[in-house]
């Protein structure tokens, strides 16, 4: 974090400054103009746009982390994981830094903090980090051999922001597509902190969808990276 933000006056703020600035007008042309009859929607989008923001922060960073320190790569003997490794704790902690500011929008908005956060941040956190590390571990190992997955994955997050209920709540979504839409994994992810953070409830049963893609993804993505990492240095 020193390294991305040196020189810089603001330091983080400006991560932070993304997500705030879209979920303004979003709130304006979504809230205000549109009038989306939806209780507290100042904290129900930022919300969902934080935890969207380290999401596709996270995926981005590590699906080009080897290609981007190809150099190193080729002259430096260490344990090539650590690369993803790095993007996603990296966008984790900017993540963590945000807390404290989606505490205010709660508080700001009439709502109050429950103990029942202290069970769910740790919940969701460890789980979005481990699905985040599979993603990003195996997109950084196909990613050195098929260079056109980094505009690829850049097309699949803009389709999946407005796929993954951020700025309409999962009710809004018709019966019949509800089980597409909590396939992808950070729907139910973002659906578990709006409930935490808007509402104090604990993510219920649409959370296994995201355990289930956790599971998987995690394995595959150690497993390709641990089989490609030995041809990583002539691929580059």
């Amino acid at each position: 974090m020193k390294v991305r933000y040196q020189g810089t006056f603001f330091s983080f703020i400006w991560w932070i400054a993304r997500p705030l600035a879209m979920g303004l007008v979003l709130y304006f042309a979504l809230g205000r103009v549109l009038r989306l009859e939806i209780p507290n929607y100042g904290v129900f989008i930022m919300s969902g746009l934080f935890a969207w923001f380290w999401f596709s922060g996270s995926i981005t960073s590590a699906a080009s982390s080897i290609v981007s320190n190809s150099g190193l790569v080729r002259k430096v003997q260490f344990p090539r994981i650590v690369l993803p490794l790095s993007a996603v704790l990296f966008n984790t902690a900017q993540f963590l830094l945000t807390l404290p500011i989606l505490t205010v929008f709660v508080l700001i908005s009439g709502l109050q903090p429950s103990p029942v956060w202290l069970v769910g941040v740790p919940v969701l956190l460890v789980l979005q980090v481990l699905l985040l590390v599979g993603l990003g571990t195996l997109l950084a190992s196909i990613n050195v051999f098929f260079r056109d997955l980094e505009p690829m994955v850049e097309v699949v997050l803009l389709l999946m922001f407005y796929l993954t209920p951020i700025i309409y709540p999962m009710s809004r979504v018709p019966e019949e597509f509800r089980p597409l839409v909590l396939a992808n994994p950070a729907a139910s992810l973002i659906e578990g902190w709006r409930q935490l953070f808007v509402y104090n409830e604990l993510p219920g049963t649409d959370l296994l969808a995201a355990v289930a893609a956790t599971a998987i993804f995690l394995v595959l993505g150690i497993v390709a990276f641990r089989k490609s990492e030995k041809y990583f240095a002539d691929a580059l």
